[in-house]
């Protein structure tokens, strides 16, 4: 019976050696997590300034691409005035050659020494100096 009290005995021991194995080793892997966990943490925290800053730049670029568009916008907006003007100009410019040509026509119809061979269809002549027109037949000298 004594020999069975030993092999008790060294059962006991060896159980409790593992037992404390085991709990060194849990205690050694929980270390290693708390520094690979710490060393996470730092990096994140540099992450988080490197995010902070290209946040920073994607803000920047954006309201620079919104300053970009709006200048655009106010751009087109006046061509778009210079091109109504342009057009109104145009128009105001014809309606006065339009003008020029009926009083040259009228002028022409009431003067006795013009002769009246053809009736006139070019504009081409509102476009004439005054000393070309006195050149041309059919227009009278001043």
């Amino acid at each position: 019976m004594a020999g069975t009290w030993i092999w008790i005995v060294v059962a006991v021991v060896v159980i409790a050696i593992v037992v404390a194995l085991a709990l060194a080793a849990n205690k050694k892997k929980k270390e290693r997590n708390r520094a690979r966990a710490g060393e996470l943490r730092e990096q994140a925290a540099a992450q988080a300034n490197v995010l902070e800053q290209r946040e920073a730049q994607t803000r920047e670029t954006e309201a620079k691409a919104a300053a970009a568009r709006a200048e655009a916008q106010r751009r087109q907006a006046e061509a778009d005035r210079l091109e109504a003007e342009a057009r109104e100009r145009a128009s105001t410019l014809e309606e006065h050659r339009a003008q020029h040509t009926e009083h040259l026509r009228k002028a022409d119809e009431l003067d006795p020494d013009v002769r009246h061979e053809a009736p006139r269809t070019d504009l081409a002549d509102t476009e004439t100096l005054p000393e070309q027109r006195a050149e041309e037949p059919g227009a009278h000298r001043a």
